[in-house]
Order: structure tokens, then sequence, then C-alpha cells
């Protein structure tokens, strides 16, 4: 098959997904909605935002992946984006909700950045790595998960940890795309779109999974 005609077909696919799932919400909104119902919406979310990624990820193969970069006051948008995430609505483990939260406490401004708290970024492609992040790390973890970002002067790094079992040590190298599939490629390509970074997936000290995103920026 065409190239070119595989992608219409998938973005034929990701809107009749579209409409699935709208549907399948009215359903979720009904006090009587079965089991069944609430695992398809949630299947259906999962598969578009798939689809949604290898789209982009075809973008950036193409070259044609160019960020529409503006200024992001970097903690809200992180509020924002938990409070917004289809991952964190769905999101459950053994029927308990995990709790996510931007930890302040870890948030670091180096004292040479002359913006703090805020850097330049393409908000919506940094909202698709993040959220492809943030989902694998509720499917994980235990309880809860903390993401949160440090700044200095040349980078901007994110990160997002869960309490959950961790990684086998054959999944903790960095930058490793099969570590998280499709979603380590994405960031791998979100960063590379802004000029260059780091995507990495390691265990953490604390225990749990600590994934890693840094953007160089350039004044």
């Amino acid at each position: 098959m065409d190239q070119a005609l595989a992608v219409l077909v998938v973005h034929d696919i990701k809107n009749s997904l579209a409409l699935l799932e709208a549907d399948l919400e009215q359903l979720n909104h009904r006090p009587d909605m079965p089991e069944e119902a609430h695992k398809a919406y949630q299947r259906c979310i999962e598969l578009k935002n798939r689809l949604i990624s290898f789209l982009t990820l075809y973008k950036h193969e193409q070259g044609r992946l160019l960020p529409n970069l503006g200024e992001i006051e970097l903690t809200e948008f992180l509020e924002d984006m938990i409070s917004g995430s289809q991952s964190v609505t769905m999101g459950s483990k053994h029927g308990r909700a995990v709790e996510v939260n931007v930890d302040e406490d870890r948030i670091k401004i180096a004292a040479g950045v002359r913006h703090k708290g805020i850097a330049t970024l393409d908000e919506y492609l940094l909202d698709l790595a993040l959220e492809s992040a943030l989902n694998n790390a509720i499917r994980y973890a235990a309880s809860k998960v903390d993401i949160w970002f440090e700044q200095e002067a040349d980078s901007v790094t994110f990160f997002v940890q869960d309490d959950g079992p961790g990684l086998n040590p054959t999944e903790t190298q960095a930058n490793k795309p099969s570590s998280t599939g499709l979603g380590m490629s994405l960031c791998n390509a979100v960063t590379a779109a802004h000029g260059g970074g780091k995507v990495s997936l390691r265990n953490a000290a604390e225990g749990g999974a600590l994934f890693m995103m840094e953007f160089r920026l350039v004044e």
C-alpha cells in the first residue's frame, strides 16, 4: 500500500474513533452503565491516542513536525494538563483511583534562569508527550504519580514518577524506544522537533519508575 494512502486511512480511523469515543462518553454518564462500557470507552481513548502518536511520528520522519513555539508558564501548564488528562480521569488500579500531583517541592529553577518558571515550547506537542508518559505511569502506579520540572538556563527537564513495581533490568536503558514502545518514540520525536534533548526511563532510587524528558532551549 502507498504510504500516503496508509496515512489517510489512519486519519480516517482516528476520526471514526473520535465519534465512537463521543458515543461511549455519553454512556459513561448513565448511572446504570455496565463495566464493559467503561472498559470499551477507555480502550477507545487509548487506541485513538496511539493513532495520534503514530501520525505525529510519521510527521517527524517526513521532516514536517514543526513546533508552534510559545511561552509556557510551566507549573500552571502541568496543573492544567493533569486536570484535563483523560489518563487521570480513566486511570485506576484495582478499583482505586491513582492520585496525580505536581510535586512543587521537587521543582528546581537554577539561579541563572532569566524567565523563571517559563519556557518557550510547543504546548500541544508537550502535552501529547507528557500525556503519553503519564498514561504509562498511571497504568503501573500503586496509588500515586508525581510530576515536576527542573529548569536550567539552557534547558528544562520534566519528570514523571510512579510508585509501582519499577522496571525489569532489561527495560532500564535510557533512550530505548522498546521500553514503552510508541510512547517513548513519540517523546524522542517531540524533543528532536524542538532542536534536541534527552528522554530516558529508569528505576527511581526510592522505588517505582522515573521518566525524564529534557528539552534544550535557545535564548
